[in-house]
């Protein structure tokens, strides 16, 4: 595995890794970045009967002391720096074993995730970990949260004016933070990203586009599942989280300046 490059390779036509109409030789995965991927999903996309979504293992694993890059629906990356020794990876090794006893025994929550519990108790106090986990993962498959974000990458925003112009008005006071139900059809004035993969899905200067487009379509079922699941909230750059409502709210472009846009 250190001197042959074939054992790092994305095979084309390979069924595991999921990318199509690869080259031969074009890709090859990082030995220090290890993925997880947990029971759910397979490669292709298609949704099990029963899962376990990896933001639940994440959350385990913090209270291990475990610190995790990216967490998405189904993986999770931990990053095995230079030095890593086989004691440290075997701590990981142990935690995984242990996590799965707990869920094949179904643990309380407030033995396996003490410190989420705590923080909301009439939502978790009364739920063991497989049971927790099948909630996940049903709402997951029924907000098809992965094919969402499959086409929010694919379908892209309409470019109508340059970032820096957006930013001008950004720091000059042109924008207003608007909910998702309100965003249709405006201007983002900040970059939006989904991590994982830490790629940004609008860029300042983008139309934010329709209310059942891709993009909306997309935050609108984060933005749920955030609600439905606190303490497991998804992680994407440039949104800001009311702290009463729950609402998604991006930096949007004032209405009275949009014109101020083309000049």
């Amino acid at each position: 595995m250190r001197g042959e490059p074939s054992c790092w390779e994305l095979e084309p036509g390979a069924a595991w890794h999921g990318f199509p109409e690869l080259t031969e030789g074009y890709c090859l995965l990082d030995p220090i970045k290890v993925t997880l991927t947990c029971p759910g999903i397979d490669a292709g996309g298609t949704m099990a009967e029963w899962g376990i979504p990896a933001r639940v293992l994440t959350a385990y694993l913090a209270t291990r002391n475990i610190v995790v890059e990216k967490t998405d629906s189904y993986t999770t990356l931990v990053l095995f720096s230079m030095g890593i020794t086989k004691g440290k990876w075997g701590t990981l090794l142990d935690a995984l074993t242990d996590f799965k006893a707990l869920y094949d025994e179904n643990a309380p929550l407030t033995a396996v995730l003490p410190d989420v519990v705590a923080l909301f108790p009439g939502r978790y106090a009364e739920q063991g970990l497989r049971e927790l986990c099948r909630d996940m993962h049903d709402h997951l498959r029924g907000a098809n949260l992965v094919e969402l974000l499959d086409t929010a990458f694919r379908d892209l925003p309409v470019p109508v004016a340059p970032p820096q112009r957006c930013y001008r008005e950004l720091v000059r006071g042109g924008t207003e933070r608007v909910a998702l139900a309100e965003a249709a059809g405006r201007v983002a004035a900040a970059m939006v990203t989904v991590t994982p993969p830490g790629i940004p899905v609008l860029m300042p200067g983008e139309n934010i586009g329709a209310a059942d487009g891709p993009l909306l379509r997309y935050l609108g079922a984060l933005e749920a599942f955030d609600r439905h699941f606190p303490g497991f909230h998804s992680e994407t750059h440039g949104v800001v989280v009311d702290p009463e409502s729950g609402d998604y709210r991006i930096e949007c472009v004032r209405p009275d300046r949009e014109q101020a846009l083309s000049g």
